[in-house]
C-alpha cells in the first residue's frame, strides 16, 4: 500500500466524508471534500522528506481515532495488500475481536475507563468494514473486566462474548442480537462450535459440556475447579473434544485428554507434552484441532506454539517464540502467529515451518499486537494492535515460500 497517498473516509454526516492526505517531497498536503463538492486544500512544508511522512502517519492515527478508515475494495487490493485501516480509541487497546462470517464486519471490545472510579471496563462495538460506520452493541464501565472469546453465531445474527470481572476472576456470557441489539446473558460460557454437526463446547460450572443443535447435552466431561479447568476445543466435525488442564487440577490423572462425542469414550490420555516451561501451562490461552482433526495445536505466550499428534499425544512440532494470538486458516494448511513486538508470521501447519512473506502492521510503529483472525473464506486476515488499530490484510492469492527459498 502506497502509504505517501492516502484517502480516508468518514461514515457520518458531522465531517467531510473524504480526507486524503499526500506527501510530495517535503510537503504534506491535505484535501477534504463531502460528495461531489470542491476540495478545500491545506499544505505544510517540513525539514525533509521523512518528517513529512512522519507528520502524515501521525495524522493518520489520529483521524482514524475521530472515526475514519482506509476502506479499499477487496478484488481491486494486490494479494498481501490492506483492504481495511481504523481504530478506536482504545484505552488498553483491542483486547478481543471477532470477523463475521461474511467477511463485511468486525466486532472489536476494548477497554474502557470509569469516569469516576479508578476502573477499566469493557465495550464491545461492530465496525462495517464496508463503509467504516461503527455501532457500541456492548458496554459496562461499572467494574474491572475483560472480554474474551467473542465470536459471531454460524449464521451471523448473533455475536456472542465472555465477559471476566479481573477482579474476582468470575465469568459471564452474552449474545447480542444485531438486528435488535438486544443482550441477554447466557445460562453458560460458550468455549467453540463445530461446522459440520452443529455442536456446541461449553463450560458450566464444574463441568465442560458439548450441546447439540438441540440444546440437549451430547457429553459431560468433569473438568474440575473453574480456576482449573485449563483450555478446551472442539473439533471442526464436532466428533472431538480436547483439553489441556491446569497443571493444579489434581481431579485428572491426564495433562491432555481427548474425547470421542459420540462414544463418551477417552481416546488419547497423555502427559504434558510440550518441551520447555511446562509450569506456565496456565498461560496456555488457545486449543484448536486442524483441519484433518489429527493435529491439536495449542498456544500460550509464555510458551509459543506446539502442534500434537491426536494419535498418539507426541510432540510434532514447536514455535519458540511468544505469540499474542494465533489463527489457523479456514483450509487448516496455514496457521497465523502474531508475534507480541510484530509481525505476523504464516506458518506450515503440519509441519511449523515459518513462511514468507509476513505481515507488517503499517502506519506509526506498534506498541505490540494483540490478535488476528481468519475471514470464514479464508480471503482475509484481520490484526488488532496496540494502541488500538485493526488492519485487515488480503490473504488469498498469495504465493508462499520458506524463508531464503
Amino acid at each position: 500500500m502506497n502509504r505517501e497517498r492516502i484517502l480516508l473516509t468518514h461514515p457520518g454526516t458531522s465531517k467531510p466524508k473524504y480526507l486524503e492526505l499526500r506527501v510530495d517531497g517535503v510537503e504534506l498536503r491535505r484535501s477534504w471534500w463531502t460528495g461531489a463538492g470542491k476540495p478545500q486544500e491545506r499544505m505544510k512544508s517540513f525539514g525533509g522528506g521523512r518528517a513529512a511522512r512522519e507528520a502524515l502517519e501521525k495524522i493518520v492515527t489520529e483521524k482514524m481515532r475521530d472515526g475514519y478508515a482506509v476502506l479499499r475494495d477487496v478484488a481491486a487490493t494486490e494479494p498481501g495488500d490492506v483492504v481495511v485501516q481504523c481504530a478506536t480509541p482504545a484505552t488498553n487497546g483491542i483486547v478481543a475481536f471477532a470477523l463475521h462470517p461474511d467477511g463485511g464486519t468486525l466486532a472489536v471490545a476494548r477497554g474502557i475507563p470509569d469516569r469516576v472510579r479508578p476502573r477499566l471496563g469493557s465495550e464491545v462495538q461492530t465496525i462495517d468494514l464496508r463503509t467504516g460506520a461503527r455501532r457500541v452493541v456492548y458496554a459496562d464501565a461499572s467494574r474491572n473486566s475483560a472480554v474474551h472469546d467473542m465470536a459471531f453465531e454460524p449464521g451471523g445474527s448473533h455475536l456472542t462474548f465472555t465477559v471476566r470481572n479481573t477482579s474476582s476472576g468470575g465469568d459471564t456470557s452474552h449474545t447480542v442480537e444485531l438486528a435488535t441489539g438486544h443482550v441477554q446473558r447466557l445460562p453458560h460460557t460458550p468455549l467453540g462450535r463445530d461446522t459440520v454437526a452443529g455442536r456446541m463446547l461449553v463450560s458450566d460450572d464444574h463441568t465442560l459440556r458439548v450441546l447439540g443443535p438441540d440444546g440437549h447435552s451430547c457429553l459431560d466431561l468433569p473438568a474440575g475447579e473453574p480456576s482449573r479447568t485449563g483450555t478446551a476445543a472442539l473439533s471442526p466435525s464436532g466428533r472431538l473434544v480436547g483439553l489441556i488442564h491446569h497443571p493444579d487440577n489434581r481431579d485428572t490423572e491426564y495433562d491432555l485428554e481427548v474425547w470421542d462425542v459420540d462414544t463418551g469414550r477417552r481416546v488419547l490420555g497423555a502427559p504434558y507434552p510440550f518441551p520447555t516451561r511446562a509450569d506456565n501451562a496456565r498461560g496456555l490461552g488457545k486449543l484448536m484441532f486442524d483441519r484433518t482433526e489429527q493435529l491439536l495445536v495449542a498456544s500460550g505466550e509464555t510458551l509459543g506454539c506446539c502442534g500434537v499428534s491426536v494419535e498418539s499425544g507426541a510432540l510434532c512440532w514447536t514455535i519458540e517464540d511468544r505469540l499474542a494470538d494465533v489463527a489457523l486458516a479456514p483450509n487448516g494448511t496455514r496457521l497465523a502467529g502474531a508475534r507480541i513486538q510484530g509481525p505476523v508470521i504464516v506458518y506450515d501447519t503440519a509441519t511449523g515451518q515459518p513462511l514468507e512473506p509476513r505481515f507488517v502492521v503499517p502506519g506509526e510503529p506498534s506498541l505490540y499486537y494483540r490478535t488476528v483472525e481468519f475471514s470464514a473464506d479464508g480471503r482475509l486476515l484481520a490484526v488488532g494492535d496496540y494502541p488500538g488499530r485493526v488492519t485487515v490484510f488480503r490473504f488469498d492469492g498469495l504465493e508462499f515460500t520458506k524463508p531464503g527459498g
